[in-house]
């Protein structure tokens, strides 16, 4: 099947915050929002097709992750990761910002710490500080162009015992890096020589450029790891608003001990509608559709990157190797403080996630899952903006 991109998608009487958040001159211009991580075109008909079937039997009945479920979920990995595992290991949620505080009750006390890569995904240290653990940051090295870990640093603060648990994020939100094999092995390798505990935020691993190998901590190394690999529909078919998401636990004590803490702070049923998408969208049909959807933000991307380069130069994107979101240097444009970056781009209408709160200052991040004539309706109007200030 041919999918098309070009269409936005209706958001009217949705209480979208994307929408809700969007500054006046955007509306007033007929901008589209460039924030958040959610597409801006109607996701796969593959998923709203079983939803809308599931929807037409008029129950939404308590739910168990039976065998299909769990079959699907299995095969898809295996089909669309290249990565084996055993249906024993999903363990359903109520997403993954509700497991990181799961985890943090689980495996760690009051005052422990919890390792982390800024810039990365800010929501995560929401319910680390939330439960009273420490953020420690590693913070990633940049040369300019790509960022990388710092080793060094990662083993003094994995030497501390009371800091518990390494958190990862593959694909990087927001910088769009995947970690290859070798940064995944010297992750792995830390922690099982100062016996940490992983969790590798995955919800962007479907989401990779052409050519771009996607691989997860267990496929790299045969040691005893413990690993909690977070998965979900949200990114990869924009069902962003659905508490809803499945850890890969491997080993058996950790999946254990994960599930009676999960079980104390509450799982009941699992989702009904989620269960519909899930055997819509993990389906070939649903891996051929996204695997269009990434060719056109690829194309997006490239265009992109040329526009900036030629008209707005100022603004230095850092080439991802997935997702659908882009981060962009922005220090040059003069501005001495994020409140200061955040007023210029407002006053154009473009509407976008300020670095600073992902660990990044002078940085942006820019969503690029919507019509590409839409797109760069916004850059023509910032680059006019940017030219009457000048």
């Amino acid at each position: 099947m041919n999918y098309t991109f070009d269409t936005r998608v209706d958001r009217d009487n949705m209480s979208s915050i994307r929408e809700l958040r969007k500054s006046e001159t955007a509306r007033q211009k007929g901008l589209i929002s460039c924030w958040g991580a959610e597409f801006e075109f109607p996701t796969a008909p593959c998923v709203t097709q079983a939803i809308v079937e599931w929807a037409k039997k008029g129950l939404a009945a308590y739910n168990i992750p039976d065998d299909t479920l769990l079959s699907c979920i299995q095969n898809w990995m295996k089909m669309h990761r290249k990565w084996q595992i055993e249906k024993e290991w999903i363990v359903p949620t109520y997403g993954l910002t509700c497991s990181v505080a799961t985890i943090c009750r689980a495996f760690t006390r009051e005052g422990d710490g919890i390792i982390g890569f800024d810039p990365v995904y800010h929501v995560t240290w929401d319910p680390v500080e939330l439960n009273r653990r420490r953020h420690i940051n590693c913070q990633l090295l940049f040369d300019g162009e790509r960022y990388s870990i710092d080793y060094n640093a990662l083993e003094e603060l994995c030497k501390d015992p009371t800091n518990k648990i390494i958190t990862f994020c593959n694909p990087q939100n927001p910088i769009g890096k995947v970690w290859g094999k070798e940064d995944l092995k010297k992750v792995a390798d830390l922690a099982c020589k100062y016996d940490k505990i992983i969790y590798s935020d995955e919800i962007f691993a479907d989401l990779v450029y052409d050519g771009v190998e996607m691989l997860t901590f267990s496929q790299v190394t045969d040691k005893p790891l413990k690993v909690i690999v977070g998965t979900s529909l949200g990114k990869s078919f924009s069902i962003t608003g659905v508490g809803q998401a499945n850890l890969i636990i491997p080993d058996p004590e950790v999946r254990e001990a994960f599930i009676r803490q999960r079980d104390i702070d509450h799982y009941g049923s699992f989702n009904p509608m989620m269960r519909a998408a899930y055997l819509g969208g993990y389906s070939e049909e649903g891996q051929q559709w996204l695997r269009d959807m990434m060719a056109y933000c690829q194309e997006t991307y490239r265009q992109l990157e040329n526009y900036l380069r030629e008209y707005i130069p100022q603004m230095k994107p850092i080439r991802p190797d997935g997702t659908y979101i882009v981060w962009i240097d922005c220090r040059d444009l003069g501005c001495r403080t994020s409140e200061e970056l955040e007023l210029l781009f407002e006053s154009a209408g473009f509407c976008c996630d300020m670095g600073e709160q992902y660990g990044g200052p002078g940085f942006i991040r820019m969503n690029l899952a919507a019509p590409r004539k839409e797109i760069f309706r916004v850059m023509e109007a910032l680059h006019t903006s940017l030219i009457g200030i000048q």
